[in-house]
Formats: C-alpha cells, sequence, structure tokens
C-alpha cells in the first residue's frame, strides 16, 4: 500500500498538490443505502443522482481506467463510492496492474498477505484485487469513524501507525491526492 509514493511525490503535478486546502469537508465516500445511512450517521453518503453534476459521471471511468467496470463492481459489492475507489487506483498504481519496491500487487496494491489472510481474495486478479481494496477502505473508514484523510492514511502506512498518530509525510500526500481526485 505504500507503494510508489516515493514517485508520487516527485511527479505529483504542482496544482494538485497546492489545491488541497480549499476541499470542501463533505467529499462522498459511501453510496446512499437505507441500511448504511441508518446504521453508521459518521459515515458520508453519496448524494442522490438528482445533485450530481451529470458532466462529471464519467471522470471516475477515465481515473480508474481499464478497471472502470470493476470498480463499477466493488463499488456495488461494498458500498464504496466509485469515485473514491477510481482515485485510489488512480494514485496507487495509475490504473495498472503493477507489482511495487514493497510487494503489494495489483490496481489497489494490496499486500499479497493482507489480501489472502484478511480479505479473502486473490490479489493477482485485478477484480478481487479491488473488492479487496474497497472491502479493506470500508473497514478502515469504519475504523477511524468515517475520517476520509485518515483512513486514506492508514490504507497508505497501516491503520497501526495512523492509531499511534505517527503518520508518514508521504502518506499524508498520499490522502491529499486521493481526496483532490475523489472530490
Amino acid at each position: 500500500m505504500t507503494a510508489g509514493i516515493s514517485f508520487l511525490f516527485i511527479i505529483a503535478p504542482q496544482p494538485l498538490q497546492r489545491s488541497i486546502s480549499g476541499l470542501p469537508a463533505n467529499i462522498s465516500l459511501l453510496k446512499t443505502t437505507a441500511a448504511s445511512a441508518s446504521s453508521n450517521p459518521n459515515i458520508p453518503v453519496q448524494p442522490t443522482t438528482a445533485n450530481v453534476n451529470p458532466l462529471s459521471g464519467c471522470a471516475w471511468q477515465k481515473l480508474a481506467g481499464i478497471y472502470s467496470q470493476d470498480v463499477l463492481y466493488a463499488s456495488n459489492q461494498t458500498g464504496v463510492s466509485r469515485k473514491l475507489l477510481a482515485a485510489v487506483i488512480h494514485v496507487e498504481s495509475r490504473a495498472s496492474n503493477v507489482v511495487s519496491h514493497a510487494g503489494a500487487v495489483g490496481p489497489m496494491q494490496l499486500m499479497p498477505s493482507t489480501a489472502w489472510r484478511i480479505l479473502h481474495v486473490n490479489p493477482w486478479k485485478p477484480r478481487q484485487n479491488i473488492v479487496g481494496g474497497a472491502r479493506y477502505l470500508r473497514r478502515l473508514l469504519a475504523i477511524f469513524h468515517g475520517h476520509l484523510r485518515l483512513a486514506l492514511e492508514a490504507y497508505n502506512a497501516g491503520p497501526t501507525t495512523v492509531a499511534q498518530g505517527n503518520i508518514p509525510i508521504p502518506a499524508k500526500v498520499y490522502a491529499r491526492q486521493v481526496i483532490a481526485l475523489a472530490a
């Protein structure tokens, strides 16, 4: 999950890094369902289609690249916003099926041990990788009470590190990039 952070930090466009301070606080994280809205009021839900800009509908598909159908499937399975999943995929792997120097695998850059033992998915299969990453992100959102920045930092640096307050700078940069793209 820390895969590629060093090169992302170097090649990230400056306007992306400077635009972070003005982000809206209520970025859509999860899809609206009666169950999710009533079960945890702390987790923001995705707005209904009535108040979504129709022109922004394909932006997440561009971020997800060849995995847009898999992102849609994972979003439907887990309730995590497709925009958020596509942003994670874009920042993690630039929508390619790669292996990082740290050993993270696939579009969502899952560590194989986490994928097999905790998420019960095959990290080498893109659809399972994306569904596993979506499940993990959903879990982190629950652990961090719907706080998107902390959940993304934990996705990158590990939940124990974030819970202890020892958040590395690359994890902070990672979270800002994903939030900017998911907005």
